[in-house]
């Protein structure tokens, strides 16, 4: 059997990575008759692997499930939210009239309870309307990552000082680290309406300030509720999103221990500006190392934290 390696491309790395990612599979591999988006390798031969793109959400769960599958996602981590796809060239604030469901609002949900996102570069930006995570709320076990468990604390804390009287409410707005509202703080920006027609920030709090960037910090409901669905059946997944480290890796062992899945992860550190996808599959194809062994993986893990651009990436 050939080895299936699934590469799941997600919303705008489709049209820049995705299109590397074809040139080199043409190059080296033929169209597996009968399917779409499926090559086999090498060209003109028996083969030895089969690459399958794919581009949707549900075909990334698939693929997860996918005994024995090298899973390789190329795409955005949505500030921990999970894989988000969408239509080729989608824009970045889509119409609503084309996109009554904003696609950048929609992610495979495999992270923490919460995650921090910022407003004005994301939420603004693409006209997303997250439901909030309330931090004054936040229980003690909350499944948090440590800077939103501090967060969550010291938001609390505050809460606590105002209710004894040592921080007046009517300070709150300047405090660092309070749960501010945006109707009552920023007013103004509150009111801003997208070209969507929403109003992102109206009714919204936050939790940080940056006033040199004029960013503010928002805390996101998340979960874990897509790859809580997921066997994990694959040998290796690969997450070629920025963080993906910080972001994934406790919600992915944790399933994995739930599941007994042996299945191993290559993740990043950091931003990753680099098309992981596309480098991956050099490895693999044209230089020849077998991602399904522990030996391989360590290898590819290893030459792809090499590249300025990966991210720092680890395999666990």
């Amino acid at each position: 059997m050939p080895q299936l390696i699934i590469v799941a491309f997600g919303i705008q790395f489709r049209d820049s990575d995705g299109a590397s990612t074809e040139t080199l599979l043409k190059a080296n591999c033929d169209a597996k008759p009968g399917a779409t988006n499926t090559y086999t390798f090498p060209k003109g031969k028996t083969p030895t692997h089969e690459i399958r793109l794919v581009f949707d959400q549900a075909e990334f769960g698939k693929a997860l499930d996918e005994p024995d599958a090298v899973v390789v996602y190329d795409g955005h981590s949505r500030w921990g939210r999970g894989p988000c796809f969408g239509p080729a060239n989608t824009a970045q604030m889509p119409d609503a009239k084309t996109f009554p469901v904003n696609p950048w609002n929609v992610s495979f949900l495999m992270g923490y309870d919460a995650t921090d996102t910022e407003c004005m570069d994301d939420i603004m930006h693409h006209s997303t309307l997250p439901s909030e995570y309330d931090l004054t709320t936040a229980p003690a076990g909350a499944f948090l990552s440590k800077g939103l468990q501090s967060a969550a604390t010291k938001a609390q804390g505050i809460v606590t000082q105002i209710k004894a009287k040592k921080i007046k409410s009517s300070s709150v707005c300047g405090t660092g680290g309070a749960w501010r509202e945006f109707d009552t703080c920023f007013k103004k920006l509150s009111q801003t309406t997208t070209a969507r027609g929403d109003q992102p920030l109206k009714g919204r709090h936050f939790y940080q300030f940056f006033p040199a960037r004029k960013e503010f910090n928002a805390s996101i409901k998340v979960g874990s509720t897509d790859l809580d669905n997921s066997k994990l059946a694959g040998k290796l997944l690969v997450m070629g999103s920025c963080s993906s480290q910080a972001h994934f890796f406790e919600a992915l062992d944790r399933r994995r221990k739930a599941v007994k899945s042996g299945c191993k992860f290559i993740l990043t550190g950091d931003v990753c500006t680099v098309d992981l996808a596309t480098i991956f599959l050099r490895l693999v194809l044209v230089k020849k190392i077998d991602p399904s062994t522990p030996k391989g993986m360590a290898k590819i893990a290893k030459l792809l934290n090499g590249v300025d651009g990966s991210g720092g990436v680890g395999l666990f």
